[in-house]
């Protein structure tokens, strides 16, 4: 029996292209030093994501984390307060590493189905005095994971990003699964980050390369980004071998997004009739499951699950997370459907 895997779009694994990819590069003599910017296969990927993402300049990183790191790090100073969604990737999931890496001082603020509002950032901004940390910096989440695929809308981020700069704070976007959000919504993903100052898209989630991430800005912020990866150890050699397959993921991967947005909401219209079950339309990839008005705890799902070889992490309190990706099925669907149709009935 198949195993459906629905913990995360990270578990994609890459497309034979990919991997013929990394090959040619390497029969074709384009791998290089990055560190010294002579991988020819790093530079496209580069100026292709830079072009995509309406930005001057980009830079290659090995993860979604470390991209979101380098980038809050090129732009504020050690001591500084960043204004962060309370439960967004950046606070909870990156191990502190703004505070125990950069000095940086997190400000968690509630937000609207991960969304923080204009008037909740102006009410954040801390004052110019010294009893308190600079506010330098907001982090918005596009979408946003813990609060169910979220998207974030162009005129969302476009008020968001009027508040941050009128007060002189940059914005990062923390675009893990932007073009989930730009497939969604029919946009291209430049008119996302607009007026963003940073931005990090993952290659390795739904786009599905084995590997990298990639954060894009100005010339001057990526001039920056370039030292501060190198202080976290995100100097590469040749790179080529994660660029090649991020090219393609970028070329060819992102139209297909769509069919893991319906598949998740083929499972939602399946299950949403189930009594007591608190679950929310999709608007992405990603459904949670509340389980708070059932007998059934999560873990205890999760253990009933994998009995049929369905795997679903087991960490979210009283909700379960179902993430759709390039593995799962139509069919693959269905099986989980009549799977929680029992267990939770």
């Amino acid at each position: 029996m198949k195993t459906i895997d629905l913990r995360s779009d990270t578990i994609t694994l890459p497309t034979d292209e990919m991997i013929e990819a990394i090959v040619n590069a390497h029969k074709a003599g384009r791998l290089g030093d990055d560190v010294i910017g002579e991988d020819e296969v790093v530079n496209e990927l580069q100026e292709k994501a830079a072009k995509i993402l309406g930005k001057e300049a980009a830079l290659l990183v090995t993860s979604g984390t470390q991209g979101n790191l380098v980038s809050l790090l090129a732009q504020t100073r050690r001591g500084d307060e960043v204004v962060v969604e309370e439960q967004s990737h950046t606070f909870m999931f990156e191990g502190g590493a703004m505070a125990s890496l950069g000095g940086l001082f997190p400000k968690p603020v509630h937000g609207e189905r991960g969304y923080i509002l204009p008037e909740t950032l102006e009410s954040a901004i801390s004052p110019d005095n010294p009893h308190y940390a600079r506010t330098s910096l907001v982090v918005c989440e596009n979408t946003h994971n813990y609060a169910g695929g979220t998207i974030t809308r162009p005129e969302q981020v476009d008020a968001l990003a009027a508040v941050a700069h009128d007060h002189g704070l940059k914005i990062h976007c923390d675009g893990a699964r932007l073009f989930n959000a730009a497939v969604a919504l029919d946009v291209p993903a430049k008119r996302l980050v607009d007026n963003a100052d940073s931005v990090q898209i993952c290659l390795s989630k739904g786009l599905s390369a084995p590997v990298g991430s990639v954060i894009a800005g100005t010339e001057e912020f990526i001039h920056e980004a370039h030292r501060t990866r190198k202080k976290v150890g995100g100097g590469m050699r040749q790179a080529g071998i994660i660029a090649a397959p991020g090219i393609i993921a970028l070329e060819k991967m992102v139209d297909r997004l769509k069919e893991d947005h319906e598949n998740a909401k083929l499972l939602y219209e399946r299950v949403k009739g189930i009594p007591n079950l608190v679950i929310d339309e999709p608007e992405t990839n990603i459904l949670f499951l509340g389980l708070q008005n059932l007998s059934i705890s999560q873990m205890k799902l999760s253990e009933e699950l994998a009995k049929e070889n369905i795997k679903v992490y087991g960490g979210y309190g009283v909700r379960t997370r179902m993430v759709m990706n390039r593995m799962v099925s139509r069919d693959d669907v269905d099986r989980v459907a009549v799977a929680l149709e029992r267990l939770l009935k």
